[in-house]
């Protein structure tokens, strides 16, 4: 049955805010499909990739690093990243382990074959990425990325 409800004209006026909005969503939710259906060739998620990566990069002396530790460097936010771990640590490619010092910590080190998937991906993913923004100048590119730190540069990730 229907209504005589007057609607708020606002409502379907689009402000450049909202039309910024929709274009990173967009364009976030392209790259991100795009990264899972690569990534799954290898078995994984573009997130497992992440946490894989955020350990290689991060973890220099091989002592693995703290959840906490990984899920700040995490592109995006991860509720459970004790989860997360748990679920790779089945697959093999990495270790949890307590802290020596702390054993209220658990630590999580890269196995042979977590290395391995990391740089076995690599050239992938960066060629695919590149390939997403091929059809940008650099000059676009560094402007994008510019305005992208100034937009992210008030974001509380608390």
């Amino acid at each position: 049955m229907p209504q005589n409800h007057k609607r708020k004209a606002e409502i379907g006026i689009s402000s450049i805010e909202s039309e910024i909005f929709k274009g990173t969503v967009r364009h976030s939710d392209r790259v991100l499909a795009a990264t899972n259906q690569l990534l799954s060739i290898w078995g994984m998620t573009a997130l497992q990739h992440s946490a894989l990566r955020v350990i290689y990069v991060h973890d220099t002396h091989d002592k693995g690093l703290p959840s906490g530790d990984i899920g700040k460097h995490l592109v995006t936010r991860v509720p459970d990243v004790t989860r997360l771990l748990d679920r790779m640590a089945d697959k093999g490619w990495l270790v949890r382990e307590r802290d020596l010092t702390n054993r209220r910590v658990v630590r999580a080190r890269l196995t042979k074959i977590g290395i391995e998937l990391v740089e076995s991906v690599h050239s992938s993913l960066a060629a695919l990425e590149k390939e997403q923004l091929d059809h940008l100048s650099e000059t676009d590119k560094a402007e994008l990325k510019r305005l992208l730190d100034l937009a992210s540069a008030g974001e509380s990730l608390d």
